[in-house]
């Protein structure tokens, strides 16, 4: 059986996508254009591009080993599936809360455009964790057996890494329904469609479940097993596969290496498994300390994820950060503000974590006072 603990290698993993997220939104608001067009600025590109597929990878872990502690509750319809269904539905509204055109009920009221639509329908990249997630307890409860379940994951992602090219060659718009379209590709704003992304969250879940397996028979005194190599292995040789693969581009009518190929997932799925053995690598090594802010981070990463995006992207009056720093920052500027943003999620962190070991009506009586305030000013409108 896994390991009851929580294992900090997962947040850990979390922790630091969150921390190079706050960052990579920082810089793609505030960076001056010159600066961002700049061939060296491609490193910095490819290195912030791995934030997403780490992202979604460590939630299909998480999701691979919560599943194996609960899943006599899911597959029973127990409490602990309605608690994990309701999760899911709140991320997937705290989705689109985030992508609201106007948050205003009157502004909404009186009329969107086409465009404004679209946008608030995207796929970004807590929708599709939420919809994946929702999916996978779906399977689970058809297919019954977690065997069954992963191999259905594994059967689907390498579908979607193959199909995704001619998935994109298809305006879906104008044979599905918009919200249904916006998760299957990136033609109409959607960021984070199901093709590609589903096969990074749907890789971790196998992963996660190949961590569970490895410690059967292990001795519950002595901690968890980490299959490092393993991990180390399967990273390096997907990798090498990914530069095999680029020749296939010439097998697909649509094709773009940096957005949706077969290859350049891989390339990045590999090297988010090799991150996720020097995760489990420093957590045998070194430990993580219970007092790390990294994976503190990744404990509340729908909180720090949620709020950062608010302040970086949301009106408050007459101001927007976005608007006001209008790409005008230099890359240190740009860094400085990275950490101001920093310090203040790890003071979120700190204090909602230790709002969470009170009273647990303390807990409830703030996220309903948080609920109301926020319904309320969508009611009343923004401040003039």
């Amino acid at each position: 059986m896994a390991p009851s603990r929580r294992l900090a290698f997962i947040d850990l993993l979390r922790g630091w996508a969150v921390i190079v997220m706050i960052e990579t939104h920082i810089v793609n608001a505030t960076i001056q254009r010159g600066i961002a067009e700049a061939p060296w600025f491609e490193v910095i590109n490819f290195i912030n591009g791995l934030v997403a597929p780490t992202f979604l990878f460590a939630s299909g872990m998480a999701f691979a080993v919560t599943t194996r502690r609960k899943i006599d509750g899911y597959l029973s319809l127990g409490t602990p599936l309605v608690k994990q269904v309701w999760r899911l539905l709140f991320i997937l509204f705290i989705a689109y809360i985030l992508h609201l055109p106007k948050f205003s009920l009157k502004a909404i009221t009186e009329g969107l455009t086409e465009r404004q639509v679209l946008v608030f329908l995207q796929a970004d990249v807590l929708h599709c964790i939420a919809v994946s997630l929702l999916l996978l307890q779906a399977v689970l409860f058809l297919v019954r057996t977690e065997k069954r379940l992963y191999r259905v994951a594994g059967g689907c992602a390498v579908v979607i890494l193959f199909t995704t090219p001619f998935v994109w060659g298809v305006d879906w718009l104008t044979v599905m329904p918009a919200p249904l379209a916006a998760y299957m590709n990136g033609l109409h704003f959607s960021l984070f469609p199901l093709f590609p992304w589903m096969a990074f969250i749907l890789a971790g879940t196998v992963a996660g479940h190949a961590f569970t397996l490895s410690q059967d028979g292990a001795p519950p005194e002595g901690g968890p097993v980490f299959p490092v190599r393993p991990f180390l292995t399967v990273g390096a040789g997907l990798i090498v596969l990914s530069f095999i693969l680029i020749p296939l581009a010439r097998v697909y009518p649509t094709y773009d290496y940096w957005r949706y190929s077969p290859a350049f997932v891989l390339l990045r799925l590999g090297i988010v498994l090799v991150f996720t053995a020097a995760a489990m690598r420093y957590e045998t090594t070194r430990g993580v300390s219970p007092a790390s802010l990294v994976t503190l981070v990744g404990r509340e990463s729908l909180l720090v994820y949620t709020v950062h995006l608010m302040l970086i992207y949301g009106d408050y009056g007459s101001f927007n950060f976005r608007r006001w720093s209008d790409h005008t920052f230099t890359l240190p500027v740009a860094l400085v503000w990275t950490l101001v943003l920093l310090a203040l999620m790890f003071l979120l962190a700190m204090g909602w974590d230790r709002v969470r070991k009170l009273d647990p009506k303390w807990k409830l009586r703030i996220q309903w006072v948080a609920f109301a305030s926020v319904v309320i000013a969508f009611i009343v409108g923004p401040l003039r």
